[in-house]
């Protein structure tokens, strides 16, 4: 990220060039950006990209799948501010190497979270029912998600979700829930750029909770592969089948 007449926006520079003034504040993900750079990318050429816990979370579950090719991607590894850890409730935000910054440790819990687990599942509900009926469809949690890299997304699928219709019926949030439950790095996107305002990061951090419970996996994680990977044998989906995602 780079400051130029007031506003910081991302920017991409050559080897020696002078990146101006530089900002490592900006709790943007840069993976979006990156998916779309990826495909233009001269053969063989390498690009460098600051990478945060989530960032690099993100880019392992992108290697998993081959979407990237990991030897052409080069880490910047950067710690967060005590501000942003606080401001994404993270409880992980060191990269594996730190090359800019001091590292800080995670947030130990989510207050909405705690507050909603301990309300029946009745309550649970009728809140959810509350805050996805405040949903314009307008799918920035989609567009800003790092991990949504489907090449046709199903939300967008007639079938499952009807044209019309605003707020969207809740097999729009279930679906977008059940395709992210073993790709989520919670980075907390979906939640800032939702205009309505939907705490949608305490809603991926419940679901991450009963995918940890139910199957010992955390996104990010680059040494195993997610259990939603298989085929419908139950075997390890293997090569070009990762990318059907």
């Amino acid at each position: 990220m780079r400051e130029e007449h007031g506003n910081v926006a991302p920017v991409m520079i050559a080897k020696g060039e002078d990146p101006g003034d530089v900002r490592t504040d900006v709790p943007y993900q840069l993976m979006t950006i990156l998916s779309n750079l990826y495909p233009w990318m001269s053969d063989g050429k390498k690009i460098a990209v600051l990478t945060r816990r989530c960032d690099e979370k993100a880019l392992a579950e992108i290697f998993k799948r081959g979407y990237f090719d990991r030897a052409r991607i080069v880490q910047i590894g950067l710690a967060c501010s005590k501000e942003q850890i606080a401001a994404c409730r993270c409880s992980d935000p060191v990269p594996s190497t730190v090359d800019i910054g001091e590292p800080h440790a995670g947030v130990g819990s989510d207050a909405l979270s705690e507050k909603l687990m301990n309300m029946s599942s009745e309550e649970r509900l009728r809140f959810w029912i509350y805050q996805f009926r405040k949903c314009n469809k307008c799918f920035a949690c989609t567009a800003n998600c790092p991990v949504c890299f489907c090449d046709e997304c199903v939300l967008e699928e007639r079938t499952f979700v009807p044209e019309r219709g605003v707020p969207p019926g809740m097999s729009f949030h279930l679906i977008r829930a059940y395709h992210l439950a073993d790709k989520c790095i919670e980075c907390g996107e979906c939640e800032r750029s939702c205009p309505a305002g939907i705490p949608l990061l305490t809603f991926r951090k419940l679901v991450a909770k009963d995918f940890r419970d139910m199957y010992k996996f955390s996104p990010g994680d680059d040494k195993n592969v997610s259990p939603l990977l298989t085929t419908l044998e139950g075997e390890a989906l293997e090569g070009d089948e990762c990318n059907e995602c």
